[in-house]
C-alpha cells in the first residue's frame, strides 16, 4: 500500500527521494509509485522541460528504494489509439525508456493511459501496438510489466470489461483504477458487480507472478465520467471506497492486489497523501464493514448494467 510519491526527471534531487522514502517506512507503507508524467523525449536548448533521468541518476534512486515495491506511471502524452505516425513513434520511444528505467528501479509494472476513443477501431489499434510493445519487451529481456489503466472519462480507452479482455489477450497486467471504473458507470457498487470483476481478473491475469495494481481515490464525476480527483471524505466524493475495500477484504483478495491511493486536494502535499493513505490502511485494519448507499445526486447508470 502506498501512493504516487514523486516525479522522477533530471531535476529530481537524491535528498528529496530519501526524505520521501523515510516517510514511507515511518508510516508502514510498502508500495511507491514513481511518476514520469511530464517527461519529454527531447528539449530545445535552454528549455527547462523535464527530460528523463540518466541511467546513473536512476541507479542512485533505485538504491534508496530498497525494501519498497516500486511501480511507475508513464507520461500522459503517449497514445495507443492514435493513427498519427509521429505520435506512434514517440509512444514507442516513451515505452522503451520507461521499461529500461523501470528495470533499473526494480519496478513491477508501468501504468499508463491508452488514449482517447475517437475512432471505432480504437481497440484494434491498442491491441496491435500493445502486442508490438510486449514483443519488444520480451525480445529485450525487460522484467517490468505493462499495466494499462482503466480510464475515468467515458470517451477514453477503456472501461474495465474492454481493458481486461485486451490485457488477457496481450499477456499483460491491468491497472484497475476503481474510482475511474465507478466514475464512468462501472458496476462496482454491488457485491455481484465486484465479484464479476474479481472473476475476470483471475481468469485473465497471471496472479501467480503478479499482484494487480488498484487505484483508490476520492473522485468527482459527471455524465462524461471523471471530472477531478479529490480526497476520500470530501463532500463532493461519491465513490464508496469503504464499501469496496471491505468487500475485497471479505473476499480475501487483498493479497492479490497492490493499493495505490491517488486522493488529493488542491494543495496535494506529501503530508496530505500520507493522511489519505492512512485512511485506507486504518479502515482495512479495523473490523468495520460498510454497505453502499446511493446518493440522490448521483446519476445511477448501474441499473442498466447487465451481468
Amino acid at each position: 500500500m502506498g501512493f504516487p510519491a514523486f516525479h522522477l526527471s533530471v531535476y529530481t534531487g537524491a535528498e528529496k527521494v530519501s526524505d520521501i522514502v523515510n516517510k514511507f517506512h515511518e508510516n508502514g507503507f510498502n508500495a511507491l509509485e514513481i511518476l514520469f508524467l511530464g517527461n519529454v523525449l527531447y528539449a530545445p536548448k535552454g528549455s527547462s522541460a523535464p527530460l528523463y533521468p540518466s541511467v546513473e541518476q536512476t541507479e542512485i534512486v533505485s538504491e534508496k528504494l530498497r525494501g519498497l515495491q516500486v511501480s511507475a506511471h508513464a507520461p500522459y502524452v503517449i497514445s495507443l489509439t492514435t493513427a498519427n505516425p509521429q505520435r506512434i513513434k514517440n509512444t514507442k520511444a516513451h515505452f522503451s525508456i520507461n521499461l529500461k528505467l523501470g528495470d533499473i528501479l526494480g519496478a513491477t509494472h508501468i501504468t499508463f493511459h491508452c488514449g482517447s476513443m475517437k475512432t471505432r477501431d480504437g481497440e484494434k489499434r491498442v491491441k496491435n501496438l500493445l502486442n508490438e510493445i510486449m514483443k519488444a519487451r520480451e525480445d529485450r529481456g525487460f522484467r517490468t510489466m505493462l499495466a494499462p489503466e482503466v480510464a475515468g472519462k467515458v470517451k477514453s480507452f477503456a472501461d474495465f470489461d474492454t481493458l481486461i479482455r485486451v490485457a488477457g489477450e496481450s499477456g499483460c497486467l491491468i491497472c484497475w483504477d476503481i474510482a475511474h471504473d465507478f466514475a464512468r458507470g462501472g458496476m462496482v457498487t454491488t457485491e455481484a458487480g465486484l465479484l464479476r470483476r474479481l472473476e475476470l481478473i483471475e481468469n485473465n491475469i497471471d496472479l501467480k507472478k503478479y499482484r494487480v495494481p488498484i487505484h483508490i481515490s476520492g473522485i468527482i464525476s459527471t455524465r462524461r465520467g471523471e471530472k477531478a480527483h479529490t480526497t476520500l471524505d470530501a463532500k463532493q466524493n461519491q465513490f464508496p471506497w469503504r464499501f469496496i475495500l471491505s468487500f475485497l477484504k471479505e473476499q480475501n483478495f487483498l493479497e492479490k492486489l497492490t493499493i495505490i491511493c491517488e486522493s488529493k486536494n488542491e494543495k496535494d502535499s506529501i503530508e496530505e497523501r500520507i493522511n489519505e493513505t492512512k485512511k485506507i490502511k486504518n479502515h482495512l485494519l479495523s473490523n468495520q464493514t460498510t454497505e453502499y448507499k446511493r446518493t440522490k445526486s448521483r446519476l445511477d447508470t448501474f441499473l442498466n448494467y447487465q451481468i
